[in-house]
């Protein structure tokens, strides 16, 4: 089976590629910018016929939060276009579609962990674009895969695990919130 990684340089596409070699029936196709642009359906259509691909797992995503707030067309354009573009060309050529999306597109103040069916309400730029994108691969491929995550953990990339280990190192004392579940 031919698979489609898209943002295969982030945590999480980096992650995959180092299981990758373990799953020797399936044939691993690991694109980022600029080999693909996900904001351009021609450039996405291309690469996913020229491979004959089969399944697709979107990790492609603009991921600063805060700069979000700044960059919001970019941000538009690789969250919501990007992932609209990849969800129907993979139902064009009847591929299956896995789309990493976040907790972002609620707005934090439940007591309780989400489940797939709680009301979206983003409070961001981020979030919003993630939403949208959510919202643009169910409009164009209803049998795609969706998992919302909160956090990635790995060996490689920015992440919280990382982060506090090196703020440790640095500081007497570290403060982080608690009053998220």
């Amino acid at each position: 089976m031919n698979v489609l990684v898209t943002g295969a340089n982030g945590q999480l596409g980096n992650s995959i590629r180092k299981i990758a070699a373990g799953y020797p029936a399936f044939h691993f196709f690991f694109t980022d910018i600029p080999e693909v642009d996900i904001t351009d359906s021609v450039s996405v259509e291309e690469l996913v016929r020229a491979n004959c691909i089969e399944a697709i797992i979107n990790c492609a995503a603009y991921t600063a939060v805060d700069k979000a707030e700044d960059d919001v067309e970019k941000c538009r354009r690789l969250n919501a276009l990007g992932a609209g573009n990849i969800a129907a060309c993979a139902k064009s050529i009847s591929a299956r579609l896995i789309h990493i999306s976040t907790d972002y597109v609620f707005n934090g103040e439940g007591d309780r962990p989400y489940t797939e069916d709680d009301i979206t309400a983003p409070i961001g730029i981020y979030g919003q674009t993630k939403r949208d994108g959510e919202l643009a691969v169910l409009e164009n491929n209803p049998s795609s895969f969706l998992i919302r995550t909160a956090w990635l953990y790995g060996r490689h990339g920015n992440n919280f695990v990382h982060t506090m280990l090196r703020l440790m190192n640095e500081r007497d004392e570290v403060k982080v919130v608690n009053d998220q579940r």
